[in-house]
């Protein structure tokens, strides 16, 4: 038997075009891949990152998105830190920013390499982690310990505290400040025993753009010209009206005539006539009583009188734009306003309660909450918008006198919303820029033992088992070929 030679010039060409064929292909696939990061890269960061943390911490709300997607002029954020130090959290959301909008831009200064560069905005002696927000000439300085909450409530019984991060509603409303235009100012009245204001709803006011300042009509002798908004909250005394040392009834009636705008808060329990006769001008009255809700899907648990009203759908003001409307609110103990058709008013109402609320008429001296004969039947408004259509006067009235609480605010934040919208709708602000802190650590989950007991016997016994079957199966049906 003969044996032939390979021929070796063939075999050595097989062997060069197969390998220069993998070469290509190689080259190609890391063409390819280098491409395709590029791509990606150039991508805004919404579309290439993904938010896996429970409180969304690296996703914008829509409140941000849409104050990101609205701007017409620059905003320039500066990261004070050492860089490769970094928060995650608040670069990854200035990343989020930037790609929402090509007017936001951000870099990270270095105090070590920049010493002097927070100076020029008189944030010198800010802490690093830090940020600057600069548009044109102006700027915001958000120093570090701003950004995040920290609640000791708890403290002296669990030994521990909360933290959350604030940061992003922080930044959206110092962008909102530098690029809504002219500050507004709104003034709150003092001297009648008047609910203060809280610092949860002061602060969604100035991110609002909305400055704060007390007003004592018996020292100033008028409401000032650069009022843009005057806030009554809860007085426990009535206005002084003609023959008293100072007509604070005249001084606000003078304010609504040149087309001022008032939001008001009362509470049924003081007694507040020359204020309500304002009111009864732009068609709004009290209506008698405490209002008790029938519906339960409209009061707190066991609370009928802790109402849970509904939003309505006003035309005539820009209240409730903007304003989460699938958000609880709670009145505590309101009373009804009935609107009467005035000459030259306009009136809408914006909370109601049910159908199947009624009025007790004995208010707070109830005895009972089910109603009983002379209960007024519902349903009822308890907050209203009204407009002179000569003067161009506003007035909000919400007939509640717990509007404005902390400890509501815990419960159900659309009170604080709700609140922040009527007061920058009536000062000319239009949105609302109020974001909730997001908590840093992931809730617990909690599993049964019943449900442990489930779990164990699924991946201690039934899987194994379900994958020793299947190796089996394999086996056989190998052997058998």
């Amino acid at each position: 038997m003969k044996f032939f030679p390979k021929d070796k010039t063939a075999l050595n060409g097989r062997v060069f075009r197969s390998g220069l064929y993998s070469a290509a292909i190689t080259a190609a696939v890391l063409v390819l891949a280098v491409l395709v990061n590029l791509l990606v890269r150039a991508l805004p960061t919404k579309y290439t990152t993904f938010d896996l943390s429970e409180a969304g911490l690296y996703t914008l709300s829509d409140s941000s998105a849409q104050v990101a997607q609205g701007l017409t002029q620059d905003v320039t954020i500066y990261y004070l830190c050492e860089t490769g130090n970094e928060d995650q959290i608040i670069s990854k959301l200035l990343d989020k920013y930037a790609s929402e909008s090509s007017h936001i831009t951000w870099e990270i200064k270095d105090p070590a390499i920049y010493p002097t560069f927070a100076a020029q905005y008189g944030a010198q002696d800010a802490a690093s982690g830090s940020l600057i927000l600069v548009s044109g000439e102006q700027s915001v300085v958000l120093d570090a310990s701003d950004l995040y909450d920290y609640d000791y409530s708890d403290y002296y019984t669990t030994g521990s505290y909360r933290v959350t991060f604030s940061g992003e509603s922080k930044i959206t409303s110092a962008i909102y400040r530098l690029t809504s235009g002219e500050q507004k100012h709104a003034y709150y009245t003092t001297n009648h025993g008047e609910q203060a204001l809280t610092d949860t709803l002061t602060d969604a006011l100035e991110n609002q753009n909305l400055s704060l300042t007390a007003l004592d009509l018996l020292s100033s002798g008028s409401v000032p010209e650069d009022c843009d908004l005057l806030i009554i909250n809860v007085p426990a005394q009535d206005f002084a009206s003609a023959g008293a040392l100072v007509d604070e009834m005249s001084l606000l009636r003078s304010y609504l005539s040149a087309g001022g705008k008032v939001l008001l808060t009362t509470d049924t329990y003081y007694n507040t006539p020359n204020l309500d006769a304002v009111m009864a001008e732009f068609g709004l009255t009290r209506a008698e009583g405490l209002v008790v809700e029938g519906d339960s899907g409209h009061f707190m648990n066991g609370y009928p009188y802790y109402l849970l009203p509904d939003y309505t759908s006003p035309t005539e003001t820009t209240a409730l734009e903007g304003v989460d409307t699938s958000r609880h609110i709670l009145l505590q103990m309101a009373q009804g306003i009935t609107l009467t058709e005035t000459e030259n008013v306009t009136a809408e109402a914006l909370l109601t309660t049910s159908d199947a609320a009624y009025s007790k008429a004995t208010g707070y001296e109830m005895t009972t909450v089910e109603k009983e004969d002379g209960d007024t039947d519902g349903p009822f408004t308890l907050a209203a918008y009204a407009r002179n259509t000569v003067t161009e006067a506003e007035v909000i009235w919400i007939n509640c006198g717990n509007m404005d609480n902390e400890s509501a605010y815990q419960v159900v934040p659309g009170n604080c919303t709700f609140l922040q919208g009527c007061a920058s709708s009536l000062a000319g602000q239009v949105g609302s820029v109020l974001i909730d802190s997001k908590a840093l650590e992931a809730a617990p989950i909690s599993v049964s033992s019943a449900q442990a007991a489930v779990l164990g016997l699924v991946f201690i016994l039934i899987l194994p088992a379900a994958l020793l079957a299947a190796g089996a199966v394999v086996v056989i049906l190998r052997r058998r070929k």
